[in-house]
């Protein structure tokens, strides 16, 4: 009589095991299907690989007086100057600049004019004739933006 106690207990306790297991698998299902559509979506294949940003150091110098604002490359990696925008702000209003433009010249270190499709390289430099479309003169607050068109990112911000 003890014995099928003892065997009713062991087989009343089985029972559920079944729905224990159930959840486990369901539960090891869903780790599996959530790991495999994040490693399709984070993997190499599935993202966009963004375009580059250069790292390069600039330096800037303003003239009010000539209203002209002049910016160097000292060093860094070399940036095409067809993705180059340079947006100047004097007291809220904003002016940009494209390198094509007649009011930015491009010179290498020897003085030499470049082209709006050349490299900025270290040691060249960028004038502005700002006047044409804003007036620097006078001690405003002015902001300069160096931004790379291509990666959308702005490579340098200056207040002058």
């Amino acid at each position: 009589m003890e014995g099928n106690k003892k065997k009713r207990a062991l087989s009343r306790d089985c029972l559920a095991v079944s729905e224990v297991i159930g959840q486990v698998l369901m539960v090891a299902i869903v780790v599996l299907a959530f790991s495999s559509i994040s490693l399709a979506v984070f993997s190499d294949g599935g993202a966009m690989n963004p375009p580059h940003t250069p790292h390069t150091d600039l330096q800037e110098k303003i003239d009010t007086k000539e209203n002209t604002v002049q910016i160097f490359h000292s060093g860094g990696e070399a940036i095409d100057l067809e993705y180059v925008k340079i947006i100047l702000n004097v007291d809220g209003q904003q002016a940009e600049f494209n390198m094509s433009e007649p009011a930015v010249e491009v010179f290498d270190p020897k003085g030499n004019q470049l082209s709006s499709d050349d490299v900025f390289m270290l040691g060249d430099y960028i004038v502005i004739n700002a006047s044409s479309k804003i007036n620097i003169t006078g001690g405003n607050a002015t902001d300069l933006y160096f931004v790379h068109t291509e990666s959308r990112q702005v490579i340098k911000k200056a207040m002058l």
